[in-house]
């Protein structure tokens, strides 16, 4: 046996003694029972880039899907719209992917 897998700590929260590798405490319930989760500068920045990139991804789908529904609403009528605003969907996702890819790649190259 692992003798680092079997050692003993105190939980984060409530001080009794569990297993290093558990995943929660046996006694209080706690998610994190070795604390929390404390990350770096550099970690932090990643998620903030990489929420950045989610939140530019929904918006530019969600902007295109309604272009295309009031175009197809205006000029053919409601089912037309549902059709130009399903095009706009799959439109919308594709563009925010390329931003994203686009953005990702000027990230790397400034990074070097």
């Amino acid at each position: 046996m692992n003798a680092a897998r079997d050692e003993m700590v105190p939980c984060y929260h409530c001080g009794r003694a569990i297993y290093f590798s558990a995943a929660e405490c046996s006694h209080c319930g706690s998610r994190e029972p070795g604390g929390p989760n404390v990350l770096s500068r550099n970690e932090s920045r990643q998620r903030v880039f990489e929420a950045r990139n989610d939140h530019t991804l929904a918006m530019t789908t969600i902007a295109c899907g309604a272009a295309g529904l009031l175009y197809g609403f205006l000029n053919s009528g409601i089912l037309a719209a549902l059709g130009y605003g399903l095009f706009g969907l799959v439109a919308g996702v594709l563009i925010g992917l390329a931003i994203v890819i686009t953005a990702l790649i000027i990230r790397s190259e400034l990074r070097d």
